[in-house]
C-alpha cells in the first residue's frame, strides 16, 4: 500500500498584502495553494529565463593605455551619450543589469565638450589634449544611488531601462 503525503507549508502574508491574498482566496475557493505554486513555477521560469540570457561582460576601466580588465555576469540594456553635468565633458555609457540584480554603469569620458559646442577652439587651443579619455564602472541597486557621480540624464536612463527590464509584461487592471 502506497501513502502519499503532503507537505505542508505556512505562508506568512504582510499587512499590506492581505487583500489580494484574500482576493486570491476568493477567487480560488478552497484551493488557494494551487494558486500559489502557479504563481511560483511562473516567478521562477521567468527568473531563469532571465538568469539564462545574462553572459560573462568584459570591460576595460582606467585611462587609455592603463586599463585594466573587469568581468562580472549580467546582460547590457543600453547605452548613453550625452555631456557631465556642467556640460564640459563628452561622455558615453554602456548600462548593464547585473545577475545580482545590481545596475552596473561602465562611464567612459571621451574628450571635452568643445569638440561639439566649438570645434574651432578645441583644435585650435588642442584642447584633445586636456582629456584623457577613460572609462569608470559605477554598481549600485538603483541608479539613483549614484546621484553626484554619473550625469543626471545618465541616472534617468538607466532607471527607464532598468523599470522596462522589471517589467516585460505591464499588467493592466482595466
Amino acid at each position: 500500500m502506497y501513502t502519499h503525503t503532503m507537505a505542508n507549508k505556512t505562508i506568512y502574508v504582510s499587512t499590506k498584502d492581505e487583500k489580494i491574498y484574500e482576493e486570491a482566496q476568493a477567487i480560488a475557493g478552497e484551493a488557494l495553494s494551487s494558486v500559489i505554486a502557479r504563481a511560483l513555477r511562473e516567478f521562477v521560469a521567468t527568473s531563469k529565463e532571465k538568469k539564462d540570457g545574462m553572459k560573462e561582460i568584459s570591460i576595460k576601466v582606467g585611462t587609455t593605455g592603463s586599463e585594466r580588465e573587469q568581468r562580472f555576469v549580467g546582460t547590457q540594456l543600453g547605452k548613453w551619450e550625452g555631456l557631465s553635468d556642467d556640460k564640459s565633458l563628452l561622455q558615453s555609457a554602456k548600462v548593464y543589469l547585473t545577475s545580482k540584480g545590481n545596475v552596473a554603469i561602465l562611464l567612459s569620458t571621451n574628450s571635452k565638450a568643445t569638440l561639439l559646442t566649438n570645434p574651432k577652439v578645441w583644435h585650435k587651443n588642442a584642447e584633445y589634449l586636456d582629456v584623457m579619455p577613460a572609462s569608470e564602472l559605477f554598481v549600485a541597486e538603483k541608479p539613483e544611488q549614484l546621484k553626484g557621480q554619473i550625469p543626471m540624464n545618465l541616472i534617468k536612463v538607466a532607471q527607464e531601462l532598468q523599470a522596462k527590464e522589471n517589467t516585460n509584461v505591464e499588467y493592466l487592471n482595466i
